[in-house]
């Protein structure tokens, strides 16, 4: 086979380690059936922990710990906040909501005016003389 005949390797270097990665977890490869055999063990032994009552029961008080003490943070954060006269982040998201209610308020308010504005102006616009024809009048 030519030099020229063989297909060039990848440039970059992420090109070159996913084409590794992919040669070491080939199903075909002694490396690739040795992945398959661990991955499809640790599936399995993780599939029996994470049905256990114990580790569920474990897992749900560090959840519940957890939560905890996110919730006492904020509480504390919050009255720090007020405490120095700054507004929280639930009174600013309020804000922002409210904010974004008036503007939309104001875009509507905008529109309907420019509405009636074009109506005000069709009304004022002049209009061209009528010529009076009296119908009694003979032709």
């Amino acid at each position: 086979m030519a030099d020229s005949d063989r297909p060039l390797p990848p440039k970059g270097l992420l090109a070159r380690s996913l084409k590794l990665l992919g040669h070491l977890t080939h199903p075909e490869t002694r490396s690739g059936k040795v992945f398959t055999r661990a991955e499809r063990g640790l599936t399995q032994a993780l599939s029996r922990v994470s049905a256990s009552p114990t580790y569920l029961r474990a897992s749900g008080t560090v959840l519940r710990h957890g939560l905890s003490a996110r919730i006492r943070r904020n509480s504390l954060v919050e009255r720090a906040l007020h405490t120095l006269r700054l507004p929280t982040a639930s009174e600013v998201d309020g804000l922002r909501d409210q904010l974004r209610r008036v503007n939309d308020q104001v875009e509507a308010l905008g529109s309907q005016l420019e509405v009636v504005v074009e109506l005000l102006q069709r009304q004022e616009a002049p209009r061209p003389p009528r010529h009076n024809v009296d119908p009694s009048a003979g032709t």
